[in-house]
Parts: structure tokens; C-alpha cells; sequence
């Protein structure tokens, strides 16, 4: 029995003396900064080519475009906040909730303008037009580099909340690229058009994240072994 509790003993100094430290996990608040920092350097260098002032001022001088604008990018930005929360072990699974009512508000947003145009144009708000297309492709072509580096990013949820994590993700890397999509397309789109292209490329691309997050999670080598 001696000679079992010195071998067990030793086997327990040797495991200590080869144990490393562990690092602590930065705040929330921290990762989220860093990165909508990264965010947006990648969204400078896509934009780059284009005449992000000119749209910077169209959607500035107006009031309804504004407030679209901003409450999308507030989306996006309380969706990273969220991804951060959720993505820890033992936090309240109620942060996924955060974004909600500001997405809410944004899509209400458009959806007034909707009627609005209708009411002051008729059927002619409801034309459809394939342009804005062109939008859908750069929210998507946008979006899956950026929700692919921030799903390296928290790539440990894996394990805990793989689906509201992954929506999370995509939700916020989707609206940050459809805040700058508005500031480099041509303009004149009617509120339709907007929420058909915009809204329409945020929800599929978040809804398909949710369907496939396990196999998202487990592509980059973090899913839970059944």
C-alpha cells in the first residue's frame, strides 16, 4: 500500500511539474472592441475602391436612411457583444437576446417605409428590380470572411452553444457588411428593395449558420463528440 501511495504521489508531482498555466480568457467588452477593430480594417480595405463619401452623405441627408443605417449597425455591433457572452461556459444564454430589439427596430424601420412609398407612389413601390442584387452579393461575399474569423475567434463554443453561437455570428458579420454595403451602392432603391436584398441576405445567412453550426464548428476542429 506504501509503495501504490509513493507511486501515486509522484505520478501527481510529475503531472504538476509539466502543467502549464492557464491563461485567462480577456473580458467581453475587450474581444468585442478587438474585434470590431479587425471589422472594420477589412471592411476599409473591400470598401476601398469605392466612394464611400458620397454615400456617407446621401445616407446622412436622410433622416429615415439614417436611422436605418445606424440601428443595423447597432445590430451588428450588440451581435458581437452577444457572441462574446454566450460563447463563454456558465453565462446566461439570454445574451442572445440582446440584438433582437434593435433588429426589430431596424427591420420596423424599413417596413414603414415600405408603406410609406406605397402610399405616396402606389404599385410603383412594389416594382421589383434586380440591381440591388449586386448588394446581396456583396453582404454574402462580405459576410463569410468575417463571420469565418470570428468563428475562429470563439471557436471553443463548440462544445457549449454551438447553434446561438453561430447565429450570433453571422447575424453581427452580416449586418456590419450590409451597414457598409449601403455606404458604396448607387442609391435609389426603394424601401422594398432594401429590405428584400438587405434584410433578406442577414436572415438567410444567419438562419443557414444556425442549420449547419455543428458542422461549422466541427470543420474548424471544435464540435461537441457525440
Amino acid at each position: 500500500m506504501t509503495d501504490m501511495n509513493t507511486d501515486t504521489d509522484r505520478l501527481i508531482d510529475q503531472l504538476s511539474a509539466r502543467a502549464l498555466p492557464v491563461r485567462r480568457m480577456s473580458s467581453p467588452l475587450f474581444r468585442t472592441l478587438a474585434w470590431l477593430a479587425l471589422a472594420l480594417l477589412v471592411v476599409a480595405i473591400i470598401v476601398s475602391n469605392f466612394d464611400v463619401g458620397a454615400g456617407w452623405t446621401r445616407v446622412m441627408a436622410s433622416p429615415d436612411a439614417t436611422v436605418e443605417w445606424s440601428l443595423s449597425l447597432l445590430t451588428g455591433v450588440l451581435a458581437s457583444y452577444a457572441v462574446f457572452q454566450v460563447s463563454v461556459p456558465g453565462r446566461s444564454p439570454r445574451w442572445a437576446w440582446l440584438p433582437v430589439p434593435a433588429a426589430v427596430l431596424w427591420i420596423a424601420g424599413l417596413g414603414l417605409g415600405c408603406m410609406h412609398e406605397f402610399a405616396r407612389e402606389g404599385s410603383a413601390a412594389l416594382t421589383f428590380h434586380e440591381g440591388p442584387m449586386e448588394c446581396f452579393r456583396a453582404i454574402t461575399m462580405t459576410s463569410i470572411p468575417l463571420g469565418l474569423v470570428l468563428l475562429l475567434m470563439v471557436r471553443h463554443a463548440g462544445v457549449v452553444r454551438p447553434g446561438s453561437t453561430a447565429l450570433l455570428v453571422m447575424l453581427s458579420a452580416a449586418t456590419l457588411s450590409s451597414s457598409a454595403v449601403s455606404l458604396i451602392h448607387h442609391g435609389g432603391e426603394s424601401s422594398l428593395m432594401v429590405l428584400l436584398w438587405h434584410v433578406g441576405a442577414v436572415l438567410l445567412l444567419s438562419l443557414l449558420s444556425l442549420l449547419f453550426s455543428r458542422r461549422m464548428f466541427a470543420w474548424i476542429g471544435y464540435s461537441r463528440r457525440v
